[in-house]
């Protein structure tokens, strides 16, 4: 089972799901295409939230395997890098959707897998597949290269970006960060580490004690985080979503939600369900 977040979970899995909701109204009427779901981070199946020991949730892969009007996925497949994960979600799937015939649960890493699909779906007789892409990671672990795999094909994608909870820490609030902090974001956000710097931090216009430059961390360092990791998602695909932004108890902001596509409909679909859901 997996332990993880609290209402903004709830949040999170309601606007996906409304999404999934909406794609299938639009796919049902071209039955040609067939549909792979794709969930690069999909735990046990269950989740016992963190605000409360009894409340259990059903995980996002029991959700979207549950969907069959108007139209259902025609292939699911799951990774999950903690083996004993895994394993239990291969057990409650099978358990729980024994109908599903095209169901894969591989206790791998999301990134070799997110390249595999891609190499997949580049094959000519898979050329009529039509998919979405769903993948919450806690922290940094989606590198950009393997998300530059996605360029081009009929995806849809969802991703949950960890603005706060993840690049944020990672930025020194005075003084630059290591320079192997550096490179972390640079592979994160497909950009030169120099230019993290330069995006991130400003140079404090008096001198320290010692008459050495200060640099000093932008403020709504998370808010900008967003910003660019929107601006790198438009050099793979051509329409990028508002994100859902995610706060913790405290009002700090730990996530941003983006859904991006090549169709420009899916992303007013996308801003459409997170308007209404902060309203």
């Amino acid at each position: 089972m997996n332990s993880f977040g609290g209402k903004w979970t709830e949040e999170k899995i309601e606007v996906f799901i409304k999404y999934i909701k909406a794609y299938m109204h639009i796919l049902k009427k071209y039955p040609q295409w067939p549909l792979l779901y794709f969930d690069g981070f999909a735990g046990s199946g269950e989740i016992q939230t963190k605000d409360d020991d009894l409340d259990l949730m059903e995980g996002v892969a029991a959700r979207v395997l549950s969907l069959e009007d108007p139209r259902a996925f025609d292939v699911f497949y799951f990774v999950e890098m903690d083996t004993a994960k895994a394993t239990k979600l291969n057990t409650f799937i099978k358990d729980k959707f024994p109908a599903v015939k095209q169901k894969f649960v591989s206790a791998a890493d999301c990134n070799e897998k997110l390249i595999g699909l891609a190499n997949w779906l580049r094959r000519p007789e898979n050329k009529h597949y039509r998919g979405v892409v769903f993948i919450d990671p806690f922290g940094m672990q989606v590198k950009w290269d393997s998300l530059r795999e996605l360029q081009g094909l009929h995806i849809d994608l969802w991703i949950l970006v960890p603005t706060g909870a993840a690049v944020n820490r990672l930025l020194k609030r005075k003084g630059l960060s290591p320079e192997n902090w550096f490179s972390s974001l640079g592979d994160f956000f497909g950009v030169e580490p120099d230019q993290i710097k330069e995006r991130f931090y400003k140079v404090n216009p008096q001198m320290n004690l010692f008459g050495q430059t200060e640099h000093l961390k932008i403020d709504k360092a998370a808010e900008e985080a967003a910003k660019l990791y929107k601006e790198r998602l438009n050099t793979i695909f051509k329409f990028v979503s508002n994100p859902l932004e995610m706060r913790n108890s405290r009002n700090a902001i730990i996530f941003h939600f983006f859904m991006a596509s090549n169709v420009q409909v899916a992303m007013k679909i996308a801003n459409d369900i997170v308007k209404n859901q902060t309203a």
